[in-house]
């Protein structure tokens, strides 16, 4: 059975269960995975020298519940049994920043679930979009795509050829808000800044197109806190013009790096990036 299959029938099977009950199964699953893979359960291991309460086991767990949310996921779904659920913090900030700027920069970790914060685009009167990558499966890809449009979320595909960062400040002048990871660079390149006081490399997209366009960036990550649901914002910044583009892009990482970490802390093994983050782990 192909990949695309496998998802497209899981998801037929568990769409209609009540996700609470469904994620009961991360638990084992996450074990399994934990023990399974135990090169990579080291290396997460480590972390806990840089981060306060960080466990591996913890992180794998809620990198199996994400998939599990996401491949549940539908918006039927999701306004069911997540919508009516959702607090949103620093709401403030966003209604703000809709009065004095018509699109900005929605900086996100890989944290919780960023999908499920798709549908509160709407409640803030937001016009989403945001990048897809290549998969070599064209199939799970249009699946993803179709997913996350019917949320609410435009998407454009990333990669090499895409004219990507074009396309972006074409939309941010188009009045959409962009929404981007941020806290991890696909591929082994990336501009350095510290993160959790050790050197990391970080994609420069969201500070370039703060400082070209001068829209904010606002972070933002949708977590879970005590079993409740809720879309955290942090500090929004614009990227301010130094001596040279290079010297504002990295002001901006630094300020960017901060603000990110504080959203990990509120739950650091919700921030399931088992990808290398920091230079030493590559």
């Amino acid at each position: 059975m192909s990949k695309f299959k496998f998802i497209i029938n899981l998801h037929k099977a568990i769409k209609n269960l009540n996700i609470r009950t469904l994620l009961i199964i991360s638990y084992p699953v996450g074990f399994l995975y934990f023990i399974f893979t135990p090169l990579s359960s080291y290396k997460l291991s480590k972390r806990k020298e840089n981060i306060e309460n960080y466990s591996a086991l913890k992180v794998k767990i809620n990198y199996v519940k994400y998939w599990i949310e996401t491949i549940w996921l539908s918006k039927e779904a999701y306004m069911d049994q997540i919508y009516e659920n959702v607090e949103i913090v620093n709401e403030d900030e966003v209604r703000k920043l809709n009065k004095n700027f018509s699109s900005f920069i929605i900086a996100l970790p890989h944290t919780g679930n960023w999908e499920f914060a798709i549908p509160m685009g709407e409640r803030l009167n937001l016009k989403l979009l945001a990048v897809a990558e290549p998969l070599e499966d064209k199939n799970i890809l249009n699946w993803f795509t179709s997913l996350r449009e019917s949320l609410g979320c435009k998407i454009i595909l990333g990669g090499k050829g895409q004219n990507t960062y074009q396309k972006l400040l074409n939309h941010i002048n188009d009045g959409y808000h962009v929404c981007l990871l941020a806290d991890r660079h696909v591929g082994n390149s990336g501009v350095g800044v510290e993160f959790f006081n050790q050197m990391a490399a970080f994609p420069k997209g969201p500070i370039a197109l703060s400082l070209e366009t001068q829209v904010p960036v606002i972070p933002a990550a949708f977590i879970t806190v005590n079993g409740m649901y809720k879309l955290i914002f942090g500090k929004p910044f614009i990227v301010p013009h130094f001596e040279n583009d290079a010297q504002s892009i990295q002001h901006g990482l630094k300020v960017l790096s901060k603000e990110l970490e504080k959203l990990i802390l509120l739950d650091p093994n919700q921030w399931h990036s088992i990808q290398p983050v920091w230079t030493s782990e590559y």
